[in-house]
Parts: C-alpha cells; sequence; structure tokens
C-alpha cells in the first residue's frame, strides 16, 4: 500500500487526517457506499488527492484542503462501473502541478458544490468534465454549483492553445447528460474561461450537449469567455464577463 488510505471503506467516515507525500493520498475502488471523508488535508502527492473509482456510490468529500498534487485534486472516475450520488462539497483545492482541481470522469446523479480551485499548472485545470480514460457514459445530471476558480484556464503545451477554467473533453465518446453549471466564478482566467474540446482524430465522431450554464460570472480572461472546438450545443443564461481579454466566444467548430 503506497496510498495514505486505500480499499473499499463502505459505511465509514474518515475526518480530521493530515496526510503528506504518499502516492495518492485516498483511492477508492469500488463497489462500494456511504463514505463520508471531511475536515482533512492532504498536501505533497505524487498523483491524486482523492479518487473515487469504479462503482462509488452515495458517498462525499467535504471541507477538505488539498495542495500540490501530481495528479487530478479530486476525481470521480467510473471506470467500468459508475460512480453514482456522490458529492464533493466545500473543498479548496490549490496548485495541482499536473491535471485538474477537481475531475469528473463519467457517472450518474453526482454534484460538486462551494469549492474553490486555485493555480492548476499544466495539461488540467481547476474543472474538468471528461468522457476519457474508459470511464462510463455520463447518466442523469451532474450539477456543478456555487464553485469559485481563480488563475486557471492553463496553457495546453501538447494542443498549444489554452483551456477553459472549466473545460468539458470528449474523447472516448459523447458527453450527453444533464449537466447544469450554475452560480460558478470563473476569476482571473489566464486563457478561457469555459471550454467545450474534442481531440482533432474524433472531432466529427463525438459531440457534447446537454450542458446549462446560469448565473456565471467571469472577471479576468486572457482570450475567450468561451472557446468551443466540438460538434455540439449547449445554453447559456445571465452570464456576467468582464475583462475579457480577447473575444466572447471563439467558436471554432459546429457549436451552437
Amino acid at each position: 500500500q503506497v496510498n495514505g488510505i486505500g480499499g473499499a471503506l463502505s459505511d465509514s467516515t474518515i475526518t480530521g487526517l493530515h496526510i503528506q507525500h504518499t502516492k495518492v493520498g485516498m483511492w477508492f475502488d469500488g463497489p462500494m457506499k456511504n463514505l463520508r471523508i471531511s475536515d482533512t488535508i492532504i498536501v505533497d502527492q505524487i498523483a491524486d488527492a482523492i479518487n473515487f473509482h469504479g462503482g462509488v456510490r452515495d458517498s462525499s468529500v467535504t471541507d477538505t484542503f488539498v495542495r500540490n498534487t501530481g495528479d487530478d485534486g479530486l476525481a470521480m472516475w467510473a471506470e467500468k462501473n459508475a460512480n453514482t450520488g456522490n458529492t464533493f462539497a466545500r473543498n479548496t483545492v490549490q496548485s495541482p502541478v499536473l491535471a485538474n482541481g477537481i475531475a469528473i470522469y463519467g457517472g450518474t446523479d453526482n454534484t460538486v458544490s462551494g469549492n474553490l480551485i486555485a493555480d492548476p499548472v499544466r495539461e488540467g485545470s481547476a474543472l474538468h468534465v471528461g468522457a476519457r480514460f474508459g470511464a462510463e457514459a455520463f447518466r442523469g445530471r451532474l450539477d456543478i454549483t456555487d464553485n469559485a476558480t481563480v488563475r486557471s484556464g492553463t496553457y495546453e503545451l501538447n494542443w498549444n492553445i489554452g483551456l477553459g477554467a472549466i473545460w468539458f473533453f470528449a474523447l472516448d465518446q459523447d458527453i450527453d447528460a444533464d449537466i447544469r453549471v450554475t452560480r460558478n466564478d470563473f476569476l482571473d482566467n489566464t486563457y478561457n474561461a469555459i471550454m467545450l474540446v474534442t481531440d482533432w482524430p474524433v472531432k466529427d465522431k463525438h459531440v457534447i450537449k446537454g450542458v446549462h450554464f446560469k448565473d456565471i460570472r467571469v472577471d479576468g480572461t486572457g482570450t475567450s469567455v468561451v472557446s468551443a472546438r466540438a460538434k455540439g450545443s449547449a445554453t447559456f443564461e445571465n452570464v456576467d464577463a468582464r475583462n475579457v481579454g480577447a473575444v466572447g466566444v471563439n467558436n471554432c467548430g459546429a457549436f451552437n
């Protein structure tokens, strides 16, 4: 065991720990249910701070501080089995060196709410919704509400473009679920605030749709408020954007 905590811990509570210098702070393999993690500090990790992997349900991470991870800070990865009914809420994630602050890879009826994510470095950003890494499809509803990102929207060296503070990536399959991005603040973005993208070899194969943005505040972008590089559609309601570095919408594909 090279992780701080690992296994399948159904009906368990983890609170008040300080985990430092392990491979992954906490890695959980489903099927499992009803795990509560709270009031914990996880810093200086080789990879993720916390990963809900494959069939974790009705579990949560709340009021936890994460800094300096070598992979995603907090992740739900629905490989082979869907993660269902989980919540990441009121956490602070700072300076993931590689990958994302909070990443959701497939799954059903999950929630990301009230988190603060700041200063991602490369090959990821603050908030990520990804159909990749062999994850099960997104189903049901994904709520991304009341979060704030600061100094996100990094430069992707492999693509030579900037990402969004929140970015959607349809690589393995479509992203087609009820995804609601509500009351989020994207502040001091290095490049874009919002990105919807697929990879060039599958640009005509996969689409992103069913995403609804409402009550969004963007203050400061290096480039665009919205960068659309995929087929598909989204809705936008009550978006307040100021201090925009380039354009409001950069639509490089067939996005509506």
